[in-house]
């Protein structure tokens, strides 16, 4: 008899996980759980018909569950040759009051931004010249030095920190839009810095970078097209070099993620040392556009 109830209970125990088994299960079972990616909403292109690339960031979770306020930070291509109905939109709509240009004096000053009325205007260059293509440079390396630029030097941090000053000091809690030309590189990273403060996580901040592709695909297509129209070759360098920088890739971006890693160990070190953020301005961004 007591060997019968000696072996029921050796049994019981091989299929019953003692509480603090069970217990430890259930905390990864959490953890698993806790770590499973944010589902994030379909950003949609707001059509302008002067502008490309124009996007609400507004919709994107957080990683602790918050959700980034609508009609609050926007990012864009250039905004030369925005129409009337274009500016009502983005005013009316979208409720902008301040426009970050992040373009070279150059670019600023061969199409200038479109004057607003009631929406204030900071000329931001991340760089303040382009570096110049060797006959033998290709699309990619030029794209690989200007992510490079956007870590290492002291220019464009401090464009990205003005581009912080500007959403931190928004008194009416408006919209505030930044943009370069293509809405992509200079634009792009901004985003990435916005995002990562904010608390999005880094799948999210990298499908958001890697959406230009579809919405500058009609107007890159064009381009392409004019180089064809002239003569020039798809397996000629000028034509290859003008797609790959026309475009987004990962290895670009990755590359700014590299240097960061390298240099400051993680993203939240780069914007507190890089950037010059502080832990209270985090923590005013988080309040003033997350929900």
């Amino acid at each position: 008899m007591r060997k019968s109830v000696i072996v029921a209970m050796l049994a019981l125990s091989a299929v019953a996980p003692s509480t603090s088994v069970a217990n430890s299960l259930l905390a990864h079972a959490a953890t698993k759980k806790s770590t499973k990616t944010v589902k994030q909403p379909k950003v949609k292109q707001i059509k302008l018909q002067g502008a490309v690339n124009v996007r609400d960031l507004g919709g994107y979770r957080t990683k602790d569950g918050k959700t980034i306020k609508k009609h609050k930070l926007l990012r864009s291509a250039a905004l030369g040759t925005l129409t009337k109905a274009d500016t009502k939109k983005l005013v009316q709509t979208y409720h902008l009051a301040t426009d970050i240009d992040l373009r070279t004096d150059g670019e600023a000053k061969k199409s200038p931004d479109v004057k607003i009325k009631g929406v204030k205007y900071r000329f931001d260059p991340v760089m303040h010249n382009f570096s110049k293509i060797g006959k033998t440079e290709s699309g990619e390396q030029v794209m690989t030095h200007t992510y490079r630029q956007f870590v290492t030097t002291k220019d464009a941090r401090k464009a990205y920190h003005n581009l912080f000053e500007q959403l931190l000091h928004n008194p009416k809690n408006k919209a505030v839009l930044w943009h370069c030309s293509a809405g992509k590189d200079r634009a792009g990273m901004g985003s990435v810095l916005v995002l990562s403060a904010l608390g999005v996580d880094r799948k999210t901040i990298n499908h958001d970078f890697m959406l230009s592709n579809k919405f500058r695909a009609s107007v890159n297509k064009q381009h392409l097209a004019a180089l064809t129209a002239k003569g020039v070759s798809k397996k000629s360098l000028d034509y290859r070099r003008k797609k790959a920088m026309d475009a987004v890739k990962m290895a670009y971006i990755n590359t700014s993620y590299k240097l960061i890693k390298k240099d400051y160990d993680s993203m939240n070190n780069f914007l507190h040392k890089g950037i010059g953020l502080t832990n209270s301005d985090i923590t005013k961004l988080r309040k003033m556009y997350l929900k």
